[in-house]
């Protein structure tokens, strides 16, 4: 006797078995799905964790790179704009410049030099400057 030659009923009993057997097999699969995303999540930090590490390392190193140049460049944009202005009174001028980075103060020695008719610029960081003359805003 097949399961269609039986009456509705006893069909209809065969239905509510079958899925109650598969709603038991189902138990469970939640806890199951939430415990493999997590072991897949820990695993793929623990792989690339080397990788994050080492580019936050790069990013720290570019932040410290940019703002130990920050400094020297910027003083001597400012050295040239006050040659823009005009010529220093003497060939060999020296002069010192206080520049600050992030609340901190460096000193720097500003020198000209006039070779022809092209000028050097040279800018140092040197905490001894402070006997010499601040840089004038104009020439």
């Amino acid at each position: 006797m097949t399961l269609r030659s039986r009456p509705k009923r006893y069909q209809r009993s065969m239905n509510l078995r079958l899925a109650n057997r598969l709603a038991k097999r189902r138990r469970g699969y939640a806890m199951l799905l939430v415990m493999v995303i997590i072991l897949s999540s820990s695993a793929f930090l623990a792989v690339h964790q080397r990788h994050l590490g080492a580019a936050l390392r790069l990013e720290q190193a570019r932040v410290q790179s940019e703002t130990a140049r920050q400094g020297p460049v910027s003083v001597l944009a400012v050295a040239c704009q006050r040659l823009e202005t005009g010529d220093p009174p003497s060939s060999p001028a020296q002069y010192r410049y206080e520049h600050v980075v992030d609340t901190v103060t460096t000193l720097y020695r500003v020198s000209y030099s006039n070779a022809g008719t092209q000028w050097t610029v040279t800018v140092l960081p040197d905490p001894s400057s402070s006997s010499l003359d601040l840089l004038p805003t104009t020439f």
